[in-house]
């Protein structure tokens, strides 16, 4: 199996990066021969809106550019206070056989309460408009800050520049999009 891990990251976020290449887990996997080692978004600065499009275009060009089996996408926060959680589970990955999504999180289904204090905790409150009909988002899903899913799965989502792009004005949340295009893939 050959494995492309996309370091997801922000120009604002240059610390997170940085702490997180100090990690023995960022050196284990560097010299690994199975796995390619990527940063998405050094570059240029995301706003938290639209990340469904961020991993839209950042799964096209890895589907376009790169080999790989399957395409893991890790935030570069999660060696945060929740990594003491996620540590046991995050070399699972390479025993997953044969799946075109897993993470090491699975949350959801949320409620439309739930949905409201996400919104309102990750953007001023109040401050943003989104559609809870935009799409069917009562699925669980995995977590954003780490998700594998198969090379087939990836060129799909990364073909989906339209849908991102509406995900990202009505219902701005990645993580869920990716879930919710593995359901229907």
């Amino acid at each position: 199996m050959k494995y492309l891990f996309c370091i997801y990251t922000d120009l604002e976020y240059k610390k997170h990066l940085d702490h997180f290449k100090s990690q023995e887990f960022y050196k284990q996997i560097c010299d690994d021969d199975n796995i390619e080692v990527i940063e998405w978004g050094t570059d240029f600065h995301t706003d938290y809106r639209d990340l469904p499009t961020k991993t839209q275009q950042m799964m096209n060009w890895c589907g376009e550019n790169k080999e790989y089996d399957y395409l893991i996408k890790c935030d570069d926060t999660i060696f945060d206070d929740k990594w003491s959680s996620y540590r046991p589970k995050l070399n699972e990955f390479r025993v997953i056989k044969k799946k075109d999504y897993w993470g090491i999180n699975y949350i959801g289904p949320h409620t439309e309460e739930v949905w409201k204090i996400y919104f309102d905790g990750h953007y001023d409150k109040n401050k943003i408009d989104y559609n809870l009909k935009f799409i069917k988002n009562d699925i669980q899903f995995y977590e954003g800050k780490f998700y594998m899913v198969s090379r087939d799965l990836s060129i799909f989502i990364g073909r989906q520049e339209n849908f991102a792009k509406r995900m990202s004005e009505s219902f701005p949340v990645e993580d869920l999009m990716v879930g919710y295009l593995a359901e229907s893939f």
